[in-house]
């Protein structure tokens, strides 16, 4: 039973180093309506656009700054972009109507010109906390039931 534990929490290590490294993500949390971006390219990307195709977005007062990437809000309640956004995780303001289901949201972006053509991102939704803690308590119990077996 130790053994498979052990290649349990191999395999979970690889796959959190395998997700650090991969490609830009958008995150949504349904919940407050935050979009957080996170980017492990090696430099900034070109762009970066998350689209809503129902109009789900707020106001323009809502999108947030994020370092010295330009934000181009023009075509809100629809869409809205970064020009130049850092590497590292950065915070759009809670910008989505609260409760928007995810399948509405699209992620694009342009890894290092404006010239590449779009690559189709994914769009990832952020577990409630309740999810998360009874994820937990199931964990725990299959450890207890095995040391009780052991």
């Amino acid at each position: 039973m130790r053994k498979i534990f052990a290649l349990l929490a191999v395999a979970f290590v690889a796959a959190a180093a395998n997700v650090a490294s991969a490609a830009p993500v958008a995150w949504y949390n349904p919940v407050s309506g935050g979009i957080y971006f996170q980017n492990d390219h090696t430099g900034a990307l070109a762009n970066a656009s998350v689209i809503s195709t129902a109009g789900n977005f707020k106001a323009a007062s809502d999108l947030l700054g994020i370092g010295s990437s330009v934000k181009d809000d023009s075509e809100l309640p629809f869409a809205f972009t970064y020009l130049g956004l850092p590497q590292g995780q950065s915070f759009a303001g809670a910008i989505v109507k609260p409760g928007s289901p995810v399948a509405d949201l699209k992620f694009e972006y342009r890894l290092n010109s404006l010239l590449e053509p779009l690559v189709q991102g994914v769009v990832v939704e952020i577990p409630e906390p309740a999810t998360l803690a009874m994820a937990g308590l199931g964990l725990v119990g299959i450890v207890a039931a095995a040391r009780r077996k052991a």
